[in-house]
């Protein structure tokens, strides 16, 4: 057998090491059961609506999610994080921040109301007035919840956050389908989301319903402001380079162009997402349980890129292979022209997936500015790529963020690895076994894609044999690794994942 890398989870633990991941595993067990109902609910509603709306509606769709977006930052302004962070939590860190992130969310929700005609104006969107004014109350409620919210982060309660996410899934179900049967099409998507941001911050007062225990204090938002000011910068930077390229192609390719890059980005962003929604948003709460412990900081972070590795890049590059019966099967023909976007953008969103984390090393170590340079960076290299390649359509910008994706996650990657002491030769060396996983499960996908498409089968049919072949490979190479992250993942003490090579040789 490979033998044991010091540090890794697979050595005998202490009480101390036991409790972190014992409190890390039972929060991704949470995560898991209420991200598998979340996506549930979600997958066959986007179906349905997908085959029901237009792809204008989902580009309208993804600007009103890009303000929700903005909204959500303004009003929280990094004080749940700075709360987050500390070692030390009084009540007046509370009762100020939560008096800051009510004020904050009326004063951006009075902004978004007086200013959606300005936004539908700039987007040439003239349905974004009605759709932003109707997220402005529900923008107020989710901002009486945030500290609610942040408490819950803190003391690993995510099941409770699991309850809000699949309630509020269920509100956007509902309003949704109820806006279709009343005949109002139009109004489907945007009352789903408002109902998803009431819902959502409804249940967080039911698990956390304490109310602030007194005024605000100067001093108390002096203690965690500069953290605070830092993050929301961080924060700011990183929703406008995270949406950059939607607001672009969307302004200058138009509602249809934004709906197909959309749903492209949105099929490969699937599974990276799930994993930041399972176990990427614990590892802030987790890892700042480690700072000032280096050596345990690296290895918990080395340890979790190497559960990535083995998980993200199969996925992409399978996807990227059945990406036309991929799209034909779940959303209908109508979404087809998204293939050839899907594919491009397959390799540079392979390397974002990796990025699961790194903010949670960046924050932990007290380094929330290398979130600013390296969005920054971003965003400039976004509206080069956009601006210079949109007159080759939307084929030419998505191969141009796929280089962006590319460049800026390496980059990423290589701060995380100095702010948590790790050498970055470890870190590839944890991603090399499963970027030779994703090798054999592309071949295998692409040799039965390839069968399928010369027997004449159609694309359900072409999808199914694709991905059962892709699926059947990654069992038979990973099957002793698939142990080992369910272990960590349903509470049991962690054990190594090792190479398919060390396991021939034991």
């Amino acid at each position: 057998m490979a033998a044991q890398t010091q540090g890794s989870p697979g050595e005998a633990l202490t009480p101390h090491d036991r409790a972190f991941w014992r409190g890390f595993a039972t929060s991704v067990r949470d995560n898991i059961a209420g991200e598998t109902a979340v996506q549930a609910l979600r997958l066959g509603a986007t179906v349905a609506l997908a085959r029901a709306l237009t792809p204008g509606d989902f580009g309208l769709f993804r600007i009103l999610l890009i303000v929700c977006a903005f909204a959500t930052l303004f009003t929280e302004a990094g004080i749940p994080d700075a709360l987050i962070q500390r070692d030390e939590l009084r009540p007046e860190h509370e009762s100020t921040a939560f008096w800051l992130t009510t004020g904050l969310g009326a004063l951006v929700a009075g902004v978004l109301y007086a200013g959606a005609p300005v936004i539908a104006r700039l987007m040439a969107m003239p349905r974004l007035t009605e759709g932003a004014r109707l997220l402005c109350l529900p923008i107020l409620l989710a901002a009486t919840a945030v500290i609610s919210d942040a408490r819950l982060r803190r003391e690993l309660r995510f099941g409770a956050l699991a309850v809000a996410d699949v309630l509020g899934e269920v509100g956007f179900i509902a309003a949704a389908f109820w806006s279709l049967a009343l005949g109002m099409p139009l109004w489907s998507l945007p009352a789903g989301l408002a109902a998803r941001l009431s819902l959502r911050a409804a249940t967080l007062w039911a698990a956390d319903a304490r109310l602030p225990r007194g005024a605000p204090s100067v001093r108390a938002a002096g203690d965690f402001a500069r953290f605070a000011g830092t993050v929301c910068g961080a924060r700011l930077l990183t929703a406008i380079s995270s949406n950059a390229d939607y607001v672009l192609v969307g302004r200058m390719l138009g509602s249809s162009a934004l709906g197909f890059y959309s749903i492209a980005w949105d099929l490969l962003r699937f599974v990276p997402d799930r994993l930041h929604r399972v176990a990427g948003r614990v590892t802030f709460p987790a890892f700042c349980r480690l700072r000032g412990e280096d050596h345990r900081l690296a290895t918990a972070y080395r340890d979790f890129f190497g559960y990535l590795a083995r998980i993200v890049p199969a996925f992409a590059v399978c996807a990227a292979i059945v990406a036309p019966e991929l799209l034909a099967t779940v959303y209908g023909a109508k979404w087809i022209a998204a293939a050839l976007p899907m594919r491009l953008l397959a390799a540079g969103l392979m390397f974002a997936g990796l990025e699961v984390g790194i903010g949670s090393v960046y924050y932990a170590t007290n380094h929330p500015s290398y979130d600013i340079y390296l969005h920054t960076g971003r965003l400039a290299l976004i509206v080069a790529a956009v601006f210079s390649l949109s007159a080759e359509g939307l084929s030419g910008v998505s191969a141009g963020m796929s280089a962006v994706e590319t460049l800026i996650s390496v980059t990423g990657l290589w701060l995380a690895c100095a702010a948590a002491g790790l050498d970055a030769r470890e870190l590839l060396e944890a991603a090399l076994p499963g970027l030779k996983v994703a090798a054999l499960c592309a071949i295998a996908a692409f040799a039965a894609r390839l069968f399928a498409l010369a027997a004449g089968l159609d694309a359900p049919a072409a999808l199914a044999v694709a991905s059962v072949a892709a699926i059947l490979v990654y069992f038979r190479v990973e099957r002793s690794n698939l142990g080992a992250m369910l272990s960590a993942a349903l509470g049991r003490e962690p054990r190594p994942i090792v190479a398919a090579a060390a396991r021939q040789d034991g």
